[in-house]
This record gives structure tokens, sequence and C-alpha cells, in this order.
């Protein structure tokens, strides 16, 4: 600390780490950005002029080093989330990490053992920090009784250039999947927590409309969750979706949670019984923030108290939604080529960019998989899962 104010440093400066760079100015009483680090100038010059940092380290290595420097906010492709918080935490720094935690479970598991080790905090990147979504776990989860079935869809179109802006993206080595890993991790996340962690998932996947990537745009599965129940998920990034059709419900004895906006910002619920809905929304309308400003500016004004009360943070693992990621690329490598098969049976365009050109919505394919998906049925249906479609090892299969 320096005059009573924690240093931070950010390693990595492309898109995302402006937003904890805006975080951590809203908290400037509290702490100062000391240095960044990233192996662009350009990028690391561009943060610097915006949130006045007086300081670039080429090699992140080199920030760790600077005892200047108690928190590091990891904002970097995925593949290198491990590595460098097992660093950070070994250089005796507190670590804020972005969203996934990691590319495997394993990862994510050595990513806790250090950061214990060593007796530093970590904080993961997730929309548990909203008030909103607390107050539902906390109060309206416990009035809703058993859960019964959940499910949830996700729409999040991505094209070419997308992919194209970073020489990492699209790739198995570096972000470690697609749709899957970067866009539905995220609200994968909001799901397993309300429903107290997952015990294993399943699924398949495919790429069928982003030819210039190695990784899925399109994949769906089965999660079976601590609590007891169960529930399906869709996420492609080949489309938007049809109106209505993407969002999240948690179906129990007493009501429900559901959310129907793009990463569940506004997540709601309904209880069977009008009295007792009306009492407890009058509770949740108290507890929501409206000065709320997203994850980051929850994150480190937690990760900041954390260290002065020596306490966990709010979200000190990300783990759990890994299960996912790692359960429905596992099990689904060796049928990707007979889904995507099925899939151009059912019609498709020839790229992301057409469909966005021509408006199209999924057609029968997204209406095949959100039918499957959305069935209270214990089993995942795959249709594509017969002789007709069986084809020499391609596509997925390695």
């Amino acid at each position: 600390m320096i005059n009573g104010k924690f240093g931070a440093g950010i390693i990595g400066c492309g898109g995302v780490s402006s937003r904890h760079a805006q975080a951590y100015r809203m908290f400037s009483d509290d702490c100062d950005i000391v240095a960044v680090a990233d192996v662009s100038e350009e990028s690391a010059r561009r943060l610097m002029d915006r949130f006045k940092v007086a300081q670039w380290f080429p090699n992140w290595r080199d920030l760790l080093a600077d005892e200047r420097i108690d928190v590091v906010s990891i904002c970097t492709p995925h593949y290198l989330h491990a590595p460098m918080t097992i660093a950070a935490a070994q250089a005796g720094k507190h670590i804020i990490c972005e969203k996934p935690m990691a590319m495997t479970v394993g990862e994510a598991c050595e990513m806790i053992a250090a950061c214990k080790a060593q007796k530093v905090k970590l904080s993961i990147g997730s929309e548990r920090f909203n008030p909103r979504h607390r107050f539902l776990k906390e109060k309206v989860l416990p009035e809703l009784g058993a859960v019964t079935f959940s499910w949830l869809v996700d729409f999040y179109f991505r094209d070419a250039a997308y992919y194209a802006s970073g020489p990492w993206r699209g790739t198995w080595a570096k972000e470690g999947g697609g749709i899957c890993a970067n866009q539905a991790i995220y609200t994968w996340d909001q799901w397993q927590w309300l429903l107290g962690g997952v015990e294993y998932a399943y699924g398949y996947w495919a790429n069928v409309l982003h030819p210039t990537i190695e990784v899925e745009d399109i994949a769906y599965g089965l999660v079976a969750f601590k609590d007891g129940s169960y529930g399906k998920v869709l996420a492609t990034s080949c489309c938007d979706g049809e109106p209505g059709v993407a969002g999240l419900r948690i179906h129990a004895e007493n009501g429900c949670i559901r959310a129907d906006d793009p990463w569940f910002y506004q997540m709601d619920f309904t209880l069977d019984d009008s009295g007792s809905d009306a009492a407890l929304r009058q509770a949740f309308q108290q507890a929501i923030d409206p000065d709320y400003r997203g994850m980051q500016h929850c994150q480190v004004a937690d990760m900041l108290a954390a260290i002065r009360e020596d306490r966990e943070t709010l979200v000190p693992e990300a783990m759990e939604a890994l299960k996912i990621l790692n359960g429905i690329h596992w099990h689904g490598w060796n049928h990707a080529s007979r889904f995507k098969a099925w899939a151009e049976e059912l019609g498709l365009p020839p790229t992301a960019e057409d469909a966005k050109a021509q408006g199209w919505k999924g057609g029968r394919l997204a209406a095949e998989l959100v039918n499957i998906v959305k069935a209270r049925t214990r089993t995942l249906e795959a249709p594509f899962l017969v002789p007709q479609y069986a084809k020499p090892d391609s596509g997925g299969e390695r």
C-alpha cells in the first residue's frame, strides 16, 4: 500500500480492461492504478492515456514484481488466465480474473490451490455480484421450494470479423471454445450458482456457419445440479433468435425464476401465491441497487473490502460453470460431424454473415433444438446419432 491506498495493476489492455480501469478509478480514495502490462505498446498507451496511468510493462512478470502493486486484474485471452493467476498468487498479489476462470476444471483447481497456499484473495468475473441476483438466491429460492426443471437458451450472434479481431479467438488452444467458452459461460455461471453447483454435464456441439474458426458455434446439453434438479441448455452464435425464445426458466414447486434479457441483468421471479409474491417483491425492489454499474464496479469494491476485512471475496471461484463447458465439449467431440450433417439437412445459410443478411433466426435447426432443451425429460435427445449421419472421422473428431 502507498499512503493508505492499494496499488492496482492491469495485465492485458484489450477491450474489457477499460471496465476494470474505470472501476478502480471509481474508488480513487482507496486505490491507484500503478501500472499496466501488455505486449502491445499501442494498446497499453491507449489505456494509460485514458485513465492517466504512469507506467507500462511489456512483460507482465515485471508488473508482478512491482512491490507497489497489491491487486492485479487479469484481462488476457483465456489460455493465460490460469498461469497468470498462479504466478500472481506466488508473487503475493490479490487477483481479479476475467471470465472464464480457466480453460478446464483442473486449471481452476490449481488456481484456487495457489491462492490458498499464498493466502491471497481471488475474485472471478461474474454477475453474481449483482444485488438482484443475490436477493434471488438468498430470499426467493427458499420460498420457491424444490426446483423441478430449468432451461437456459442463449443467442449471441458473432460474425467472422469478431473472430478475426484477435488471433486467439476461435481457437481451441487459446480461446478454449467458441460460443460456450466466451459468451454462454457467463449466464451458465449464474444458473449453476442459483442451483447449488454442478454434479455432471454432457452435450453436443458443432461448427455450422463459421468456416474460418476451429471451435463450436452451436451447442446444447443436459446439466445435473447439486440440489438434485436437472436442466438443459442451448447456445449459438450463428444468429439472433426469434423474439421470446431465449432466456432462463427455473421452475419450482411454488413459482419460477425467469430472465428474458441478454446476459440476464433483469432476472426476476414469480411466486404462485400472490400475497407472498407481493410481500417479497417489495423487499426485492428495495434490494435492487439503482446505481448498479455492472460487475466490475461491484467486484473491485468487494475485493478491496475483502482484503481489509480478511475474508473471502463474493466470487472466489467459477469452476462449476467449467464443468458444463468441459462436459459438453468432451462428450460432444466425437459427434460433431454427425451433428453438422443433421443440421445441414434441416437447411442452413452458407455462413453467419448470410444468416444475418437473410434475417435467418435459426430456422428448423433452432426450432428442433429449442424443443429438445425445453422438454422436461431427464434425457437429452440427439436426433443425429443414427446410422445415416455416421461419417468418417472429421470436423470435431480428433
